[in-house]
């Protein structure tokens, strides 16, 4: 029997992965992790939706140590005001990176599959599946195929059972995983993105910002690849 656990964070790269493990896993569980982010409560609401919309239980768990370290680095992803960006600044490599720095969380990759890891060698073994793609990876190195690559042989030693890294968007942009959100028929309007999200619609549906740059991403990965974004913005993103 094939087993995997979805690492779930509520955005569109986890939702893509999601139906992707439901399609072709025997077993899914998703994983998704409480560490004081500010879009944590829609987080938590958005998991708490597809796994009832694709029946696959849910596995929360907190970690306490994690919103520490954040707030001691200052991240802005828990407690601040994460940057406002434009498509055309998300060009100028610079502007990306001191972004992406804004918004590091110390080391949750290596936490977040670390932490799946256990649960999978309690298990008997199988597959983490992470949403790390190509238009991330440029600017976060810990979603890379050198990450995986060395991740999994660091897990050969860390576990007794047979558990792995799989990364199914690796080489795509959010053009290609939006081309593959629609070819699996997902309600990705109901998935969250944004960094500071302002609740939701009286349908169940995040409202995000619209400013922030997963926002962005978002927006003109769905427009460019599919030409249509169901999602609801507060603000409509530049693009």
């Amino acid at each position: 029997m094939k087993r995997a656990v979805v690492l779930f964070s509520g955005g569109l790269d986890s939702t893509a992965c999601l139906y992707w493990a439901k399609k072709n896993y025997d077993e899914v569980i998703m994983l998704t992790a409480n560490y004081g982010s500010n879009e944590e409560k829609v987080t938590n609401r958005v998991a708490e939706f597809f796994s009832k919309e694709l029946n696959v239980p849910l596995k929360v768990v907190r970690l306490d140590f994690l919103e520490e370290f954040s707030k001691l680095r200052g991240t802005t992803l828990v407690g601040g005001e994460t940057p406002k960006v434009t498509a055309e600044e998300l060009e100028d490599i610079s502007v990306a990176q001191e972004t992406a720095k804004s918004v590091w969380v110390p080391a949750r990759n290596v936490v977040l599959i670390s932490v799946a890891a256990s649960l999978l060698d309690a298990l008997g073994g199988g597959d983490i599946i992470v949403g790390f793609n190509a238009e991330e990876g440029a600017t976060f190195p810990d979603n890379t195929p050198e990450f995986v690559e060395r991740m999994n042989e660091m897990l050969k030693y860390g576990t007794m059972a047979k558990v792995k890294v799989v990364a199914p968007l690796i080489e795509l942009d959010k053009k290609g995983i939006a081309r593959l959100l629609k070819e699996l028929d997902a309600k990705y309007e109901y998935s969250n993105s944004c960094y500071m999200p302002k609740g939701f619609t009286d349908d169940g549906k995040p409202i995000h910002c619209g400013e922030c740059e997963s926002c962005v991403r978002r927006h003109r990965g769905l427009i460019e690849a599919i030409g249509e974004d169901r999602t609801v913005y507060a603000v409509e993103p530049k693009i």
